[in-house]
């Protein structure tokens, strides 16, 4: 039926429509529904048969007739010359092209709504004509009323039925009542005709009245699953805000092991651990170690297979990415079921515990090694007294050689412990005075001499000159006493150890040099954490508790000053550090 489809409608029609549809909210309520399809159906009524511009439309429902007057005329220039030539016919004609030149010409959106009605209603009188002008010769022209009266049923509802069956009746009646005298059975033959338009008209209506509903209904569905669909959608980018913003990996995979949701977090755990980078590789192409550290953890046994199998598990320990950005992970997992009770997935978080692991190997190791260096003076000192008091006969001169060393490695102990405190003390306090740095390294080369000499190991003090500072003297000392120290333990024999020191108008600087075994590039930036040692280090046998640099940091900040830290593989390290000249120290917290 689209050559029907040319009813105008005018721009408040349109606003008023395009409010209906933008404004328009889900409403659960089945009156309110009712009332809200009612207003559709008369909404859909205006704008139906006018999908398209308003002269077109208007063209479009015009055509139909005028096409069939034509086709007519065709006709009866064949079969009946004379009736083309009834004035009655021709004006029938000539009505149909000049109603079609107007639907083109006429401006309808900006007349009335409701100006349309002109048009088939002129169509009712030039089928009027044409049916009176060729009724010998063709006795159902009056089926060309079925144009107008789909049209003004259409798109006037119940009003377009009643004008359509008066309309008809008009038509097929007076041409009837207005001749000669009629017979009773002549006089019920204009009821036919009228009697099957209203019916027509009346299906046109219920079947417009039914589409209008029904395009309301599903603008009405059409509405509620486009708010559904933004609820899901907000929902969605909530749940992933809020995944997101959580520092565990969470990975969710159906019964086939097929990926329902990642956050970001688990993204970046397995982009780590992916050769190429990609967090869409499979579980399979993970670089994936077992807690020991160096065994690769079969397919089967890694955490996202196994929860695939409907294992539920915790803090299952894992390893992602290689030597040099490993990360050690807490793998636990939960499975899911479906309203049957059947397994249909699981829902895997991965925690980060890879600095709590590291804390647990450093303790680990600082108990081993505080152990060892606590042993070793603790030896010396009950086997020197055990000596002395196990035999009084000794001489005076030897006793007292055994209770110096006795005595020293007392110090030792006694200097560990305090080291410990002060690594352990939020507080180390500075009391600056002003004092010449050059005699301060000249008594700490002095005091280290002895154990370089017993080493092989030569310092050289190129601090020849005063300098004047303010400082705390005794944390300087410290601080000179361990980077000497440290010089002299990482160096081999025939090494060398040099100290310098030079000024600037604002600072002075001072640095300890040496040939030794350096510091690899990847722990050259954690040597100044407490309790730190590298492999290298502990490999070598070296006694330490990783508790000098951590120290000398200290003090240097609370100076005010930095310290800062070259070195090279078998070559040697140089520590720097840099004072103010007039020291202010940090306020300490309280400890």
């Amino acid at each position: 039926m689209r050559f029907f489809r040319a009813v105008p409608r005018s721009r408040t029609v349109q606003s008023k429509l395009g409010e209906t549809v933008q404004t328009s909210t889900p409403v659960r309520d089945r009156t309110h529904n009712h009332n809200v399809g009612e207003d559709f159906a008369e909404q859909f009524k205006k704008k139906f048969f006018s999908d398209v511009t308003q002269r077109r439309g208007m063209l479009v429902s015009q055509l139909p007739l005028t096409f069939s007057l034509l086709i007519v005329a065709v006709i009866l220039a064949f079969v009946s010359p004379d009736t083309l030539a009834d004035p009655a016919f021709e004006f029938a004609l000539l009505l149909g092209l000049v109603l079609t030149a107007l639907c083109v010409l006429v401006p309808w959106n900006r007349l009335p709504v409701h100006s349309f009605v002109v048009v088939p209603l002129l169509d009712f009188l030039a089928v009027a004509f044409a049916r009176e002008a060729a009724i010998e010769s063709v006795t159902s022209l009056g089926l060309l009323l079925v144009f107008p009266v789909i049209w003004l049923a259409a798109r006037l509802g119940r009003l377009g039925v009643v004008l359509s069956s008066l309309a008809t009746a008009l038509v097929v009646g007076l041409p009837m009542f207005a001749g000669p005298s009629i017979s009773i059975s002549d006089a019920a033959r204009p009821f036919l005709l009228p009697a099957i338009m209203t019916v027509i008209a009346g299906a046109i209506h219920v079947l417009v009245h039914s589409v209008a509903t029904r395009d309301a209904k599903l603008k009405l569905m059409d509405a509620e699953l486009r708010m559904a669909y933004q609820e899901s959608l907000e929902r969605q980018r909530l749940l992933d805000t809020m995944l997101d913003i959580v520092g565990v990996g969470v990975h969710a995979v159906d019964a086939d092991g097929k990926d329902i949701i990642m956050n970001q977090q688990h993204r970046r755990n397995r982009s780590l651990a992916s050769p190429t980078g990609d967090p869409a590789s499979t579980e399979q192409d993970l670089n994936m170690i077992a807690s020991d550290g160096t065994t690769p953890v079969p397919a089967e046994h890694r955490p996202v297979a196994r929860a695939v199998l409907g294992q539920s598990f915790s803090d299952y320990l894992v390893r992602l990415g290689g030597p040099e950005n490993q990360r050690v992970l807490s793998s636990t997992a939960r499975a899911m079921t479906d309203k049957d009770g059947k397994f249909a997935g699981s829902v895997l978080a991965f925690s980060d515990v890879t600095e709590y692991v590291n804390a647990l190997a450093i303790k680990d190791d600082f108990v081993a090694n505080i152990s060892h260096e606590f042993r070793t003076p603790l030896m010396a000192i009950l086997g020197y007294l055990d000596i002395v008091l196990d035999d009084p006969d000794t001489g005076t001169e030897q006793h007292e050689a055994f209770l110096r060393i006795a005595q020293s490695n007392a110090e030792k102990l006694l200097n560990l412990v305090a080291d410990l405190l002060s690594a352990s003390s939020d507080s180390m306090g500075v009391h600056p005075q002003r004092m010449d740095l050059k005699d301060l390294i000249g008594m700490c080369v002095a005091s280290a001499q002895p154990r370089a000499e017993s080493r092989g190991v030569e310092i050289i003090n190129e601090a020849t000159a005063a300098l004047w500072l303010v400082a705390d003297p005794g944390r300087i000392t410290q601080v000179l006493d361990n980077l000497i120290s440290n010089a002299i333990k990482y160096s081999r024999p025939g090494a060398t150890v040099t100290v310098r020191a030079w000024d600037t108008p604002d600072t002075v600087h001072l640095s300890v040099t040496d040939t030794g075994i350096g510091i690899s590039e990847e722990d050259l930036p954690k040597i100044f954490t407490r309790y730190f040692r590298s492999n290298d280090v502990r490999e070598s046998a070296i006694p330490g508790v990783g508790l000098g640099l951590g120290i000398v940091k200290r003090i240097v900040e609370n100076h005010g000053g930095s310290i800062s830290a070259s070195s090279k593989p078998e070559l040697g390290s140089t520590f720097t550090v840099t004072l103010p000249r007039n020291a202010q120290p940090e306020r300490q917290k309280q400890p």
